[in-house]
């Protein structure tokens, strides 16, 4: 009697082709996490510079009211102290007088609040050994009184492209920054495309 031999069983595992196509899905899944994550340190980086910015656009409102507050103080003055444009030179706006210990005059003051108005953009509150890190990144800001409005703005270096925040033909548009050549777009080259910036308006 002839004998048949038992059939071999059949070998068990994943080809190397699903462990190709394994490894394929999961770097993907990775990158995608990966991809995720910058993008929402980005957001977050951006929000927490519109909320300092304006924190900041506030300070030099309240600045300005306690000023305004004063009846023996004349528009003259008022819009002397308020016709400044700081850039992030912030040691350019000299004020010889520590109006934090000193009785000063309306000029001084305003010399005095510029200035540490203009350390507060750079962050010079917040500091990791001498390095300021508080700031905004390029930070600019405005006082101006336009009409019988006073008007505050704090522009700053933004990622991303922000050219259509506001057209310079729409209402509410402010140039406050623009052709110093510090918000210029690399990836485009277009001027002050991104440069973000906050309003505040009050009488």
């Amino acid at each position: 009697m002839r004998l048949i031999p038992p059939a071999r069983p059949r070998a068990a595992g994943f080809t190397l082709v699903e462990v190709l196509v394994t490894i394929f899905v999961t770097a993907v899944g990775l990158l995608t996490v990966a991809g995720l994550q910058a993008a929402s340190k980005k957001v977050s980086y951006e929000t927490a510079q519109r909320t300092a910015a304006a924190a900041l656009a506030q300070d030099m409102v309240e600045r300005i009211r306690a000023v305004s507050s004063n009846a023996l103080v004349s528009d003259a003055n008022k819009a002397t102290y308020l016709s400044s444009v700081l850039t992030d030179d912030a040691t350019a706006i000299s004020s010889s007088t520590d109006c934090a210990s000193s009785v000063c005059t309306l000029s001084q003051l305003a010399g005095w609040d510029l200035r540490q108005w203009g350390q507060k953009l750079l962050g010079s509150e917040e500091k990791i050994g001498s390095d300021a890190v508080g700031g905004l990144v390029s930070p600019t800001g405005c006082v101006k009184k336009i009409g019988s409005k006073y008007r505050v703005v704090v522009a700053w270096r933004s990622f991303n492209n922000t050219q259509a925040q506001l057209e310079t033909s729409e209402s509410g548009y402010d140039s406050c920054g623009t052709g110093l050549g510090r918000y210029t777009d690399p990836a485009s080259g277009t001027a002050d495309a991104i440069r973000q910036y906050i309003v505040i308006e009050f009488v």
